[in-house]
Parts: structure tokens; C-alpha cells; sequence
């Protein structure tokens, strides 16, 4: 099972210190300097009128493809593990662009509703609207996008690989810490240090639900306003709007629907899963029951498990940037390359 040598510091071997860690003494990870930036905004693919904000890196001589970064629960474009996997890559030739998904971040603004672990179409909706423009395009060679995802984006990015790509020109993805199995990942997180995790993140959703739409009015109807101010667990928040927003009967229809161990085998494209046995939010069942071997034998897709990490910390002395960036410019270096050759 664990296959990959990271070597965890002394005084950082607990997954909890590892998962803290960005909050507690979070690094600053600067990109202006490091590349040309701008802002776009993609148009969600359905009649919401929801708009989704991506802002793109470009190098004035990338030599390789543009790498869309996607955050996870309760994160954003801004949050410090893009920002470093966005200045490992931009250092390694790759164009970058980070999307704030429905109702985070930059998007609070531009959309009425939110994001969930199945939206795959809205990362599809981004993806064609970057192979359209000319940093997906380097040395003169065809659009080359690749997807790196975070914790539910790292889930929504094996769901979106495992799906058709529509003839979008993906070539490769990165999951790190992506809960495989969401029924499973939703009774870990409530049992996970006495429920703590849980009720941060849910303290997140609650507020990104209630923040105002983007021309002052409430996101969500009086029956879910009061729905969700009473939730005191994640399947609480999506039995009130997840699941019945989309059409399915409770939380736990939504999390199997969605879960992105189904998609795997179905995978076509180059694809590192990067996760960590310790990671205290994302239980390690649904990764020991992979048959890994019959997978990659089978597949492109590639596994680096760790015994040590937490979740998405990998947090490294003497380097800035955590072991899991080194390990996905790697995999998305020698994939690009194998694509142009």
C-alpha cells in the first residue's frame, strides 16, 4: 500500500500538526512576481447565470502546458496550499489558473448558488474555456490543460477524469488527501477528534451559504436558512441543500452518486492520487481497499501513499514548498512531456 518516501520532520510526525499547520503558521507564497496575471470570468453551463472566477499565471516563456488548480471544502484560490502548488508549478514552466468554485471565494460574488463534490461540469465548463486561450498552448505545440485538485477538488477532479472529456484536450491530473469514498468520509469526519474537524468545515459552509447573492438577496430559501443554521454535521448541511437542490433523496443518495472511487478504473489520462495514511480528515479504509495493483497495472492512474502527511500538510523542513508539489511537477513534467514527444 504505502509505496512513497516522504520524510516527515521531527516534531511534525502527528497528521494533526500536519493538517494545522497552514492555519496556525500559514507561509506566504507570492506569484505576482513570478508571472502575469489576470482574472476571467467563466459562465457556468446551465441557466443559473452563475459565473465562476479564474485567474491565470502566465510565464513569459512557459515551455509547458496550463495546469487548472482546484480548491477543496471550504477553501478558495487563495488558500495556501494553491498558492504554493501554483508557484512549484510556475517555476517548472507551467502556466497556472486557479478557480474559486460557486459561492467561494472570488465567486461569492458572481453566483447565486454553491458547489458540491459532483459538480464536475463546472470544472468542464472552465476547461473549455482555457483550451481556448493561448496559455494552454506552448512552444507552438496543441493545448495541453492538466488538473491538480485539493481534498473535495481532488475529488471532484477524479470524478471529472473518470467521466468523458468531451474532447477537451486534458492530458494529466494530481488528487491529493481526496476522500474516495464520501458515505465512508462523512462518518470518519464526525467521529474524527471528537467531531472538531467537522464542525469547522461546517461552520465554513454555513458561512458561505448565508453570505448575500451578488445583487444583496439570500442564497437560499426560509426552509433552508433555518435548516442550515440548525446543522451540526456535514450530512445536516447537505440533507438541507445539497442533496435536495440537486435532485437527490438525502446526503447519503448525493455522497454514493458521487463518490469518486467508482470513477477511477474509468480514468484514460495520466493520474497520481497523493494521499497519507494519517490524514485525520479523510479516512485510509476506501485506499486499503483498492486493488492499487490490478489499477495501475490496467490504467494510467498511479498512486504515492504515505504513511505520514495529515492532510494536505506533507510539510517539509528547509523546503517551503510541501513534498506533494515536488511530487505532482514531477508527475505532470514527465506526463506533458510524453504528450509532446
Amino acid at each position: 500500500m504505502v509505496n512513497a518516501d516522504y520524510r516527515v520532520p521531527r516534531g511534525l510526525r502527528s497528521g494533526h500538526l500536519q493538517s494545522v499547520r497552514n492555519r496556525v503558521l500559514p507561509r506566504r507564497y507570492g506569484l505576482e512576481s513570478a508571472a502575469s496575471s489576470r482574472v476571467i470570468l467563466v459562465p457556468a453551463d446551465d441557466d443559473s447565470g452563475d459565473r465562476l472566477v479564474v485567474t491565470i499565471h502566465r510565464l513569459p516563456q512557459a515551455s509547458r502546458g496550463l495546469v487548472l488548480l482546484v480548491h477543496g471544502l471550504g477553501g478558495s484560490a487563495e488558500s495556501v496550499y494553491i498558492r504554493a502548488s501554483a508557484l512549484g508549478l510556475l517555476r517548472a514552466g507551467f502556466n497556472v489558473a486557479r478557480v474559486d468554485l460557486r459561492c467561494a471565494g472570488l465567486s461569492k460574488r458572481t453566483s447565486h448558488h454553491t458547489y458540491h463534490a459532483g459538480k464536475s461540469e463546472d470544472l468542464r465548463a472552465v476547461l473549455r474555456v482555457l483550451a481556448r486561450r493561448p496559455e494552454a498552448a506552448a512552444d507552438g505545440s496543441p493545448p495541453a490543460l492538466a488538473v491538480m485538485g485539493f481534498s473535495l477538488g481532488g475529488a471532484m477532479t477524479l470524478k471529472l477524469l473518470g467521466e468523458p472529456l468531451e474532447g477537451l484536450p486534458v492530458v494529466a491530473g494530481v488528487a491529493v488527501s481526496a476522500p474516495l469514498d464520501l458515505v465512508v468520509g462523512s462518518r470518519h469526519l464526525s467521529s474524527s477528534t471528537f467531531g472538531l474537524y467537522e464542525r469547522a468545515v461546517v461552520r465554513g459552509l454555513r458561512d458561505d451559504a448565508l453570505s448575500p447573492t451578488p445583487d444583496g438577496t439570500r442564497r437560499l430559501s426560509d426552509e433552508e436558512y433555518a435548516a442550515v443554521l440548525r446543522a451540526r454535521s456535514l450530512p445536516d448541511f447537505d440533507d438541507a441543500v445539497t442533496a435536495p437542490r440537486h435532485g437527490w433523496r438525502d446526503s447519503h443518495e448525493y455522497y454514493s452518486v458521487n463518490s469518486a472511487l467508482q470513477f477511477l478504473p474509468m480514468i484514460t489520462v495520466p493520474t497520481l492520487i497523493i494521499h497519507a495514511l494519517d490524514d485525520p480528515m479523510i479516512p485510509a479504509e476506501p485506499y486499503l481497499n483498492v486493488d492499487w495493483g490490478t489499477l495501475e497495472r490496467t490504467g494510467p492512474v498511479r498512486r504515492a501513499i504515505t504513511e505520514h502527511g495529515g492532510h494536505v500538510g506533507f510539510h517539509e523542513r528547509g523546503n517551503p514548498l510541501p513534498w506533494y508539489v515536488g511530487r505532482a511537477v514531477d508527475f505532470l513534467v514527465h506526463a506533458t512531456d510524453g504528450e509532446r514527444s
